[in-house]
C-alpha cells in the first residue's frame, strides 16, 4: 500500500461508478489518490448478462476491470445477485466491514440512500452500517485502521436519485471527460446497447450542474458525515479548486430539508 490518500467507492453493481460519476473518480486518481471501486453485486442473474453465454460473467468482469483502469482505479466485484441482495445483507455487512478495516480509506463514496433502485438503497444502507461500527463487526483486530473522515453520496441516473440536491460539485475538464469516455467504451464488448445511455447520463449531468459550478461541467455530491469538519474538508485538500460549493442555500435561502 502506498502513502497516497486511499479512497473507496461503493457501488451496487459492476458499472455503477463508471456510468454514474466517472469524472469524480478520474479527478481523484489524477490528484494522486489510491482509488478502489467495490461492487458487492455481481448481477450474474441479470437477463442481459445471462444472455452473454457461459463466459458472460468472465467477460463482464474483464470489461468492468478495464473500465475502472481507464479511470486509474482498482476494481473489486463480489457475487451477490442483483435481484436478491436483501437475502444476503448481513453477510455483505460483515464483508464490507472486513474490507474497510483492511483498506482503511480516508474518504468513502456511496449511493444516495433514497435512490429509487432497491439494490442501490440496500447497498447504501449496508455501507453506512459497515462504516459506523467497523471494529465492532470484524472478528479480529485491525491495529492500523482509521475510520473514514468523510462520507459522500454520489448521484446516479437523473430519474433514480430521488430528492438529490447536492452540497458540493466536482468540476470536470477535458482530461477527466476523456478518461470517462474511454472508460465507458470498455463496456461495448458486453453491454453495447447500454453504453450510449450511460455516456449520455454523465455528460447530461455534467452540463446540468455547470449552472451551479460557475460554468464548468461538474458531478454532484451530498455530504453524509460522519461529522461536519471544523477545519475544512479533506476532499477539498485533495481536489483544491476542482471542488466547489453548489451554493444551493444561497439560491433558495433555506435548507432543502425544510422546503414547504
Amino acid at each position: 500500500m502506498n502513502g497516497n490518500p486511499r479512497i473507496l467507492f461503493i457501488g451496487a453493481h459492476h458499472e455503477e461508478i463508471e456510468a454514474e460519476c466517472p469524472n469524480i473518480a478520474a479527478a481523484l486518481t489524477l490528484a494522486g489518490c489510491d482509488v478502489t471501486i467495490l461492487n458487492p453485486v455481481g448481477g450474474w442473474n441479470w437477463t442481459f448478462i445471462r444472455g452473454l453465454g457461459e463466459n458472460g460473467r468472465e467477460r463482464t468482469i474483464a470489461d468492468a476491470t478495464a473500465a475502472a483502469a481507464e479511470l486509474g482505479c482498482k476494481k473489486v466485484i463480489w457475487d451477490y445477485p442483483v435481484a436478491q441482495t436483501d437475502r444476503y445483507q448481513d453477510e455483505i455487512i460483515d464483508r464490507l466491514a472486513a474490507f474497510i478495516a483492511e483498506y482503511s480509506p480516508e474518504i468513502v463514496f456511496i449511493h444516495w440512500p433514497k435512490d429509487t433502485h432497491s439494490d442501490h438503497r440496500l447497498i447504501a444502507k449496508v455501507s453506512l452500517q459497515a462504516l459506523g461500527p467497523t471494529l465492532n463487526i470484524i472478528p479480529g483486530e485491525a491495529p492500523g485502521f482509521k475510520a473514514p473522515v468523510e462520507i459522500y453520496a454520489y448521484q446516479t441516473g437523473v430519474s433514480q436519485a430521488y430528492g438529490f440536491v447536492p452540497d458540493l460539485l466536482v468540476k470536470t475538464d477535458e482530461k477527466t471527460m476523456e478518461m470517462a469516455d474511454r472508460c465507458i467504451e470498455c463496456f461495448n464488448n458486453t453491454a453495447p446497447r447500454f453504453v450510449p445511455a450511460w455516456k449520455k447520463n454523465y455528460h447530461t449531468k455534467a452540463a446540468y450542474w455547470s449552472n451551479l459550478s460557475g460554468g464548468d461541467g461538474a458531478e454532484a455530491l451530498k455530504f453524509l458525515g460522519p461529522i461536519l469538519p471544523l477545519e475544512g474538508f479533506r476532499l477539498k485538500e485533495i481536489l483544491g479548486e476542482r471542488l466547489v460549493s453548489s451554493n444551493v442555500s444561497e439560491l433558495y435561502h433555506c435548507n432543502q430539508d425544510f422546503w414547504l
